[in-house]
């Protein structure tokens, strides 16, 4: 349920408008991929409805809020959420702001809530959505970044994904069994066009050594031409990526991922045996590949390092924990874990901080500006199927560094314990 929250939004704006104004690109935001860093996991869509406003969806957890009795001996909880757009990471400049309270029952504590708020937005551009929320009861809040393209023509932002329910998706990545309805913001533009691409791509290389690939073959595997309607209903039957365009020549547009089942979860044992590439030698890693039984394979591969049945689970559970983060937090063309950000964040854990530009993450291991420290430098890669492709800047100074990370793994221990 909404209320009108306009005090509430007046000492919201007072409270940030008199703090010193900080650029994103300055703050640590290692909480955006270390999830017990943040009271609150809400899920965001931003979608374009028209020229001048973008409305922001969010999934919320109910049962992350505080619900106090009411003077009607209801219980309830109170949130409030505050919205600035901003011109980038680099520039805190503020282009429009609102805010709105909502309240939940007791009764939505055990479900997922979705609630939603205009963005208004006049210019043309790519924006960051700055948004905060703020648990009334407890008094405790969240900060998120979003960001918004209202430049590219047409920007995934342009695009909708509802399931058959018409509730709103809160991702890209989808299942065999799953039915999805792309709406697009225009509605006099009844033709579109779709390409498949299926491409097997390689392990990130380690960072230590030169990461070689083939320049990326746009000629589709196949394509189709799809009016409104019939996007109202599509079944991604095969895994690889659907790009959806209202021009045929264009890459700018909608992409669709089709991972493996379980995604992004790791959840057979020759998905297992894949993920352990970075820990394996190539002999082993080969061996269990044609072991007749990959899960006993796997098994075997942690008990020897990891000396006991206790020992061995607990390896298993970070291990393959950080491999479904990576898949989470950072898949983009291909599965996180196959991805170089993934590649680190796996064998090194989370970072102790991490700065972001509109371009480049920064993450540190140790404390920032010292020499001990460990710096790992990712730029993004102009892919037009994705915003969250990134590609690590590799130096030979890396190498004794993640051979102490490997090792540490196989005396059965975690490197980095403590994520």
């Amino acid at each position: 349920m909404r209320l009108q929250g306009k005090l509430l939004f007046f000492v919201m704006f007072l409270a940030v408008s008199c703090l010193p104004v900080r650029d994103v690109s300055t703050l640590n935001m290692v909480s955006d991929y270390r999830a017990t860093d943040k009271y609150f996991h809400p899920e965001f869509v931003a979608y374009n409805i028209t020229d001048s406003t973008a409305k922001l969806f969010i999934k919320v957890l109910p049962g992350e809020f505080l619900f106090v009795r009411q003077f009607d001996e209801k219980f309830r909880s109170f949130i409030n959420v505050y919205s600035e757009t901003i011109i980038s990471y680099e520039s805190s400049k503020m282009i429009d702001s609102t805010s709105a309270d909502y309240s939940f029952e007791l009764t939505e504590k055990g479900d997922s809530q979705i609630i939603s708020m205009n963005i208004p937005v006049k210019t043309p551009g790519k924006y960051l959505i700055h948004c905060i929320i703020t648990d009334i009861n407890k008094n405790r809040n969240d900060d998120f970044y979003i960001q918004l393209d209202r430049l590219t023509k047409p920007s995934k932002n342009d695009f909708l994904l509802l399931g058959q329910d018409d509730v709103p998706y809160f991702k890209s990545s989808f299942n065999q069994n799953e039915k999805i309805k792309v709406i697009y913001k225009d509605s006099t533009i009844n033709r579109f066009h779709g390409k498949f691409y299926h491409r097997d791509f390689p392990l990130a290389a380690p960072p230590f050594s030169f990461d070689i690939h083939d320049d990326f073959n746009y000629i589709p595997d196949s394509s189709f031409i799809a009016n409104s309607d019939e996007l109202k209903s599509i079944n991604l039957t095969q895994e690889g990526f659907y790009n959806i365009q209202t021009d045929s020549v264009a890459t700018a547009g909608l992409t669709l991922f089709r991972f493996g089942s379980g995604f992004p979860d790791v959840t057979s044992p020759k998905q297992m045996i894949e993920s352990l590439r970075y820990l394996t030698t190539k002999k082993e890693y080969e061996e269990m590949r044609n072991n007749t039984s990959p899960k006993s394979a796997v098994e075997n591969f942690w008990l020897t390092h990891g000396g006991t049945e206790e020992k061995s689970r607990n390896l298993i559970r970070k291990y393959y924990g950080r491999v479904r983060d990576s898949n989470r937090y950072f898949s983009s063309y291909t599965e996180g874990w196959k991805t170089d950000r993934g590649l680190i964040y796996i064998i090194f854990g989370s970072p102790g901080t991490i700065y972001k530009s509109s371009d480049t993450e920064s993450w540190i291991y140790g404390t920032p500006n010292s020499a001990l420290a460990l710096n790992f430098f990712f730029v993004k890669v102009n892919n037009p199927f994705t915003e969250n492709d990134f590609t690590l800047s590799r130096s030979p100074s890396y190498e004794s560094n993640w051979y102490r990370a490997v090792e540490i793994w196989r005396q059965g221990r975690v490197y980095n314990s403590f994520y």
